[in-house]
C-alpha cells in the first residue's frame, strides 16, 4: 500500500512538472505584461490615426496590450504619466450612441460610477478638421495616488475616438504642453 501511495505521488508530481512546462508557452498578453515594452516604431502600430510623439517620448504596450506613449524619465521610475489613444476597436459603444454628446455623456456616467468626488469637468470646443470635441478632465485614485485624467472625445463620421492624457497629480501640469502639441498632431485615418 505504501508503495502504491510513493507511486501516486511520484506520477502526480511528474504531471504537475509537465503541465507546468507545457502551459508556460509564451503568449501576446504575457508580453505586454513585461515591464516597458518600448516600441521603436510606434507609427507603424497606429491603426485608424496618427500621432506624433514629442522626441522625449516613447511608445510601449500597456498591461492591456494597448499602445500608449509616455516620457522617456518615466519609463523605470514612478511617477505614471501615460498617453493613450482609444478607437471603436478599443472602446465599448453602447448601440444607442449615435453623436458626440451621447459619447461624453456615457463616459461621464461611468466616471461617476466608478470614482468618489472626481472632480469632473466638462466642455465642448470646436475642432479645424472634426468639427465640435469635448473635454473631460477629472481626479481619480489608482494604487494609493491621485491622478488627473484629461480627456479628448471625438465623434467623427460615427467613429469614436478618445485621446487620454493620465498623470499623477503633482506631475500633471509637467507634461500637459507635450500632450497638447500631440493633441495638435492627431488625424483621424478611417
Amino acid at each position: 500500500m505504501f508503495n502504491f501511495f510513493k507511486i501516486t505521488c511520484g506520477f502526480a508530481f511528474f504531471l504537475l512538472c509537465i503541465g507546468c512546462v507545457t502551459t508556460n508557452t509564451k503568449s501576446t498578453r504575457n508580453l505586454c505584461l513585461k515591464e516597458n515594452r518600448i516600441i521603436k516604431d510606434y507609427a507603424s502600430q497606429q491603426k485608424n490615426y496618427t500621432l506624433e510623439i514629442p522626441n522625449n517620448w516613447v511608445g510601449f504596450f500597456d498591461t492591456h496590450c494597448m499602445l500608449a506613449y509616455k516620457p522617456k524619465t518615466s519609463v523605470k521610475q514612478k511617477p505614471y504619466i501615460v498617453v493613450q489613444v482609444l478607437d471603436k476597436t478599443s472602446i465599448k459603444v453602447n448601440a444607442g450612441i449615435t453623436n458626440l454628446e451621447e459619447f461624453t455623456n456615457d463616459y461621464v456616467k461611468h466616471i461617476i460610477a466608478k470614482n468618489t468626488n472626481p472632480q469632473l469637468n466638462v466642455s465642448y470646443q470646436e475642432h479645424s478638421l472634426y468639427n465640435k470635441y469635448s473635454v473631460i478632465s477629472y481626479k481619480t485614485s489608482f494604487l494609493g495616488n491621485i491622478y488627473t485624467s484629461l480627456t479628448i472625445s471625438f465623434y467623427y463620421n460615427s467613429k469614436p475616438f478618445r485621446l487620454t492624457y493620465f498623470a499623477q497629480i503633482d506631475e500633471f501640469e509637467n507634461y500637459l504642453e507635450d500632450f497638447t502639441t500631440m493633441l495638435e498632431t492627431f488625424r483621424i485615418t478611417v
